[in-house]
């Protein structure tokens, strides 16, 4: 069973302020980044939107900025998970850049905001380049190995609220900031989790005094139980991260 898409609109442009904090564009040296900025689109992206859908073509590469993006899974009982996150550390859409098969998983923002954007054919022409972009490329793609080999673990082995506490410390982290617009059935469809699940552990958290919920917005009010309640998986991901 194919997802219900929550918008069917496609990424806005914006105008360009000069301003970019997406990792992987910033790393660059001032001669290779004055190359690729001339094709740099940026542009918003709405929360539900979804970028590539299964099996689709990957026209654009996407460096997002404050959005939060990840890889979903939808399984034939239309139950679904998310195996990756991607902030402004990352791009999404690197099969294209690899001559890789089309995804099998939708890439899906999870946290509007901004993002920017290249046609896939010219940041593929600057990784075989052999430029500075193609050793970050090769080096993100290790670390999101990295990253799913430590999240089929984490899923494996450990309970839903530990689950539930790394996912949230991993979202705040790429947007630095403490109010996160999330529904129940968003956090229940990207930890592969039953909504009555999400409930009681949004409840808990509550309860301790971690965090509170209302209305679609879940407010970290205690980072550091928060990442006390987390599992281990959280600090093998960061480090990673920081890599």
């Amino acid at each position: 069973m194919l997802p219900v898409r929550a918008d069917h609109k496609f990424p806005q442009r914006i105008p360009f302020n000069g301003l970019l904090t997406n990792k992987l564009l910033t790393a660059l040296p001032g001669d290779e980044f004055a190359q690729i900025l001339p094709h740099l689109e940026p542009v918003s992206l709405l929360t539900g939107q979804d970028l590539y859908e299964f099996g689709a073509s990957v026209d654009f590469v996407y460096f997002p900025e404050t959005a939060v993006i990840s890889h979903v899974y939808f399984l034939q009982d239309g139950s679904a998970t998310a195996a990756a996150i991607v902030g402004k550390e990352g791009m999404v859409g690197i099969s294209a850049i690899l001559d890789a098969p089309r995804p099998v998983y939708w890439d899906h923002v999870t946290i509007g905001g901004t993002a920017v954007r290249a046609r896939s054919e010219i940041v593929k022409q600057q990784f075989h380049n052999g430029s500075t972009l193609q050793k970050l490329l090769l080096k993100y793609m290790s670390t999101c190995l990295a990253h799913l080999s430590q999240k089929a673990i984490c899923n494996g082995r450990h309970r839903l609220e530990e689950r539930f506490c790394t996912w949230l410390l991993m979202i705040q982290d790429r947007i630095s900031e403490p109010r996160l617009q999330l529904t129940h059935e968003q956090m229940a469809q990207h930890l592969g989790a039953r909504r009555a699940g999400i409930t009681d552990t949004c409840n808990a958290l509550r309860e301790s005094g971690i965090i509170t919920y209302h209305r679609g917005l879940v407010s970290i009010v205690n980072r550091l139980m928060l990442e006390a309640a987390a599992c281990e998986c959280y600090n093998a991901l960061r480090e990673l991260q920081m890599e």
